[in-house]
């Protein structure tokens, strides 16, 4: 039985890795900020690939590259994560932006208070 449990255990962190982006012999090579760097990329340009600029894309896919790479990726700096983390909170922040522009431009006029 716990060898069973320990093997769908394996599948759904395995598969949940693989959905981030990051390869189950990858694991041990890397910094917190890496992994993290690596897993708002993947999903940034996953689903919010449109919001990117030119110039944004092409870091994100350069610095996924470098990570998919056996020495490429022990030769990623602390500053290169923070450049990405930087892109993915400002393709984040302007996705919140449209968002709230999409959602309050449906409503206006409607939300106001009456004078009584």
């Amino acid at each position: 039985m716990d060898k069973f449990k320990n093997l769908k255990d394996t599948e759904r962190t395995n598969a949940w890795l693989k959905s981030n982006g990051i390869g189950v012999s990858q694991i041990y090579a890397g910094t917190a900020e890496l992994f993290q760097a690596q897993k708002l990329a993947t999903a940034t340009l996953r689903d919010h690939g449109s919001l990117l600029e030119q110039n944004q894309a092409h870091v994100l896919h350069n610095f996924l590259r470098a990570a998919n790479s056996g020495q490429k990726r022990l030769k990623i700096t602390q500053g290169q994560c923070f450049k990405v983390l930087n892109i993915t909170k400002q393709v984040l922040r302007k996705h919140a932006k449209l968002t709230k522009q999409k959602n309050t431009g449906k409503h206006q006029g409607t939300t106001q208070a009456s004078n009584e």
